[in-house]
């Protein structure tokens, strides 16, 4: 009855997810690695990150740190998961989520997904128009032995309107 397009469906599927896949395939042979660009603008960042940070603090690659420890991996990782945290509340606190509302949704996602959704609105009101006179910086001087001496100015008209947002 009403599943007669099913395999075709099926069979449209499996096209599409093997395009996907050999595309996905032909991409990461062509990505390569560029591991001494990569580490060049960290070293760049590095000097930044030192003129900003106390002179005490010197952040380097993991690998380079002497007599470090496989637990100093562990604190590195919830070290940059603590720094992602922060920029995610201070993000939402430029959202407007003040810290009552924070724990509404720290307490929520505790038996259920939280998701935000964000909407935004913008208006824009008349609110007049004006008209006023430019008058030229430069005047036309004209002489005539009958009328005698004449000044003219060109004076232009703009229309201005005030619009608030």
């Amino acid at each position: 009855g009403g599943f007669g397009h099913a395999p075709k469906l099926r069979t449209c599927c499996r096209v599409l997810q093997s395009c996907r896949v050999s595309r996905f395939q032909h991409a990461a042979t062509m990505i390569q690695f560029d591991e001494h660009g990569f580490r060049r603008r960290v070293e760049e960042a590095v000097v930044t990150l030192q003129k900003l940070l106390h002179s005490t603090r010197r952040p380097t690659f993991a690998e380079d740190v002497p007599n470090h420890s496989y637990q100093d991996k562990y604190l590195l990782a919830e070290f940059l998961t603590n720094c992602g945290l922060a920029a995610q509340c201070t993000c939402l606190e430029a959202l407007g989520v003040g810290t009552q509302q924070l724990a509404t949704l720290v307490e929520w996602s505790a038996s259920e997904t939280v998701t935000l959704r964000l909407a935004g609105r913008q208006r824009c009101t008349f609110l007049r128009e004006e008209e006023r006179e430019v008058e030229s910086t430069s005047k036309v001087v004209k002489e005539s032995t009958i009328f005698g001496k004449s000044e003219q100015k060109v004076v232009t008209r703009v229309n201005e309107w005030f619009w608030k947002i």
